[in-house]
């Protein structure tokens, strides 16, 4: 796929370092730059792990720069030498435009890590979907052992061609007895596209 285009994603609650699974080649040197809403532009070095992803402190960012008001940011990798570098999030992208929510909620990982063999904890699910209105996951033993009973759930339509992008649909979860027995994503119309579970 050749385009110029930027996959979406948030923040939340990032206190440490921001996790980018946006796939590069393993253990290389390339330099994050990360542009806010006014046009201003802070940069940093990193090498990739050697699965090809990588991240970046928060303490290289200004203090308080990373807020739910800050608006949206647009992160892109460049080589060495400065040259923009595309990098892998289920398809190629040229850069990842993120806002930061609010609220208790912690999530400091931007993209998806489709790793066949993943860290526990660090799980990750595809479930797709073609032209549904609403999708039913029954929450079965091996998705509690795996996710746990509040799992973090993204929902991403197909906008056009193969780009894909993360919208805020309605998300149900049903418990029996304090344990999520199913969760229910009502798309508010035919959709097609994936769920993300972690």
């Amino acid at each position: 796929m050749n385009c110029n285009c930027c996959f979406t994603d948030y923040l939340a609650k990032c206190n440490l370092s921001i996790q980018v699974y946006a796939q590069l080649s393993p253990l290389t040197d390339y330099i994050w730059v990360i542009t806010d809403k006014f046009g201003n532009k802070y940069q940093g070095e990193f090498t990739t792990n050697s699965d090809g992803f990588w991240e970046i402190p928060v303490d290289e960012l200004p203090s308080g720069l990373l807020t739910q008001y800050s608006g949206e940011f647009t992160l892109q990798v460049q080589d060495s030498g400065c040259k923009p570098v595309k990098f892998k999030v289920a398809q190629e992208y040229d850069c990842i435009n993120f806002t930061i929510k609010g609220g208790t909620y912690e999530k400091e990982t931007l993209g998806c890590d489709f790793s066949c063999t993943p860290a526990a904890g660090s799980q990750t699910q595809l479930i797709p979907f073609t032209n549904d209105d609403e999708i039913t996951i029954t929450w079965t033993s091996g998705l509690l052992a795996a996710y746990g009973n509040s799992p973090v759930i993204q929902v991403y339509h197909l906008i056009s061609g193969t780009t894909y992008q993360l919208v805020d649909v309605g998300i149900q979860h049903a418990f029996t007895d304090g344990v999520l027995t199913s969760i229910i994503v009502s798309n508010a119309g035919p959709a097609t596209g994936y769920i993300l579970i972690s």
